[in-house]
């Protein structure tokens, strides 16, 4: 049986995967720890063969421990599987070669536990999505309707629509307690400010746009003519459009997707 180590920060969220392991008797689960320098001292003294990694962490955070665990002889590396709540292309690139599985938080308890079983014994292997293109996807999105690129509401409405994209369940994000905070911490700025920036950008572009823009990308959903949607209608809808275009061309390349968007 497989020895299996959870780091995190959050400690009720890593408890509750924790006890999801337990009962599932799939592995031997060491104790959950929350800081990354307790974690590679204790590596030292036992040996782990599977390592669940917050990316941030107290002390030293999950990008030095996946810098740490590359650095060891292959025999001695531990399969590493990481989680995170800033699902941007730049950071998870960073992680990409050594790392076998990214979870974005808010994490599914359940559906973690089988797939961590399921990966770790080799009976499947997930890819990270494409985040390169996802970048992409909603960059030309926001600028197809018209959203300034100048102001902070722009910034944030990208990285919050990454978001949805790159979680496992959508729609068990909340907007003010995930999407929000979230948001405004890859932005540097506060909670509230990140709320107004986004529906100051949303208000921008829906005086810009074309109705025909709209409803090509909204359906009959929303008019121009009436008020705005919410930034959580927005940001889900838009996200929606993502990844429908994402199913659509999987099997693309992302420059040849690029290119022929």
């Amino acid at each position: 049986m497989k020895t299996l180590r959870i780091v995190s920060a959050d400690k009720s969220a890593a408890e509750a995967l924790y006890g999801a392991l337990i009962r599932k008797k799939q592995f031997q689960v060491l104790p959950v720890l929350r800081d990354g320098r307790e974690l590679l001292e204790r590596y030292l003294e036992d040996r782990t063969d599977v390592l669940l990694i917050d990316l941030e962490l107290p002390g030293i955070d999950g990008l030095e421990i996946v810098e740490a665990v590359e650095a060891l002889p292959l025999m001695r590396r531990p399969q590493l599987f990481v989680m995170t709540r800033r699902a941007t292309a730049p950071v998870l690139e960073m992680v990409s070669g050594s790392v076998s599985y990214c979870f974005v938080k808010p994490l599914d308890v359940q559906q973690t536990a089988s797939l961590l079983y399921t990966l770790t014994r080799g009976e499947g292997r997930l890819d990270l999505p494409n985040y390169a293109y996802i970048d992409y996807l909603v960059t030309r999105t926001l600028f197809l309707l018209g959203v300034p690129p100048h102001l902070q509401g722009y910034h944030l409405l990208r990285e919050a629509i990454k978001l949805v994209n790159c979680a496992e369940h959508p729609a068990r994000l909340s907007v003010m307690k995930d999407i929000y905070p979230a948001s405004a911490r890859l932005c540097g700025t506060s909670v509230s400010m990140a709320e107004h920036a986004m529906r100051h950008a949303i208000e921008c572009a829906w005086m810009r746009a074309d109705i025909n823009t709209i409803q090509t990308f909204f359906g009959y959903t929303v008019e121009a003519h009436r008020d705005t949607p919410s930034n959580s209608a927005f940001i889900h809808m838009v996200a929606d459009r993502v990844r429908m275009r994402l199913e659509a061309r999987a099997a693309e390349p992302v420059w040849e997707g690029v290119q022929g968007a």
